[in-house]
This record gives C-alpha cells, sequence and structure tokens, in this order.
C-alpha cells in the first residue's frame, strides 16, 4: 500500500465488517491469535461497516501473520474519511482493503 492511497475497507469472510485496531501491535496479536477476551477486542477496536472510505497513512509489510494461515499480510495505518468514524485513525490488515 502506498501512503496516500485512497481504500474502502471490506472484509473476505461471510461477515465484511472491519475491525480498526487503535494500535499495530493489536491487530498484529488479534491476527495471530493472542487475544484472550472478547472484551479486550472491543475495547481497542471501532467496527467499519464494509465500504467504509480510508487513506493510507502508513505501511508495515508483511506484520500481519494470521494464526490459521500461511500468508502474511501488511499493517495499514489508515485515516478514516468517511462513516461515523470519519477522521479517527486506526490499524487494518491489508486482508480487509480495496483499492
Amino acid at each position: 500500500m502506498r501512503i496516500g492511497q485512497r481504500i474502502a475497507l471490506a472484509a473476505m469472510s461471510a461477515d465484511p465488517d472491519v475491525f480498526i485496531f487503535d494500535s499495530r501491535a493489536r491487530l498484529i496479536d488479534y491476527a495471530a491469535g493472542r487475544f484472550d477476551e472478547v472484551k479486550a477486542v472491543m475495547a481497542h477496536t471501532l467496527l467499519a461497516l464494509p465500504g467504509t472510505r480510508a487513506i493510507v497513512a502508513s505501511c508495515a509489510p508483511s506484520a500481519v501473520k494470521p494464526k490459521y494461515s500461511g500468508n502474511y499480510f501488511d499493517a495499514v495505518g489508515i485515516k478514516v474519511t468517511t462513516g461515523p468514524y470519519r477522521g479517527r485513525w486506526g490499524w487494518v490488515s491489508s486482508e480487509d482493503l480495496r483499492v
């Protein structure tokens, strides 16, 4: 992902909503299966609807390794530009981004 690139959020799973994490470390831990409680996840995320638009602010290549996958994804810092979280900053996996 390039800094300044405009993207849309949409997960590939049956539930296309996307978690926006408040830190890169929490995103990486969640993907790796290191969050023990649902309350901990919800306290550190925003739940964005599919199609929410954002701008890429930073990118950590291959930083996200999902527990049940052999693939690596980028950790992408974003600024949300549409919807109820407009103006908020956070971190998402490149797996959940559409150009």
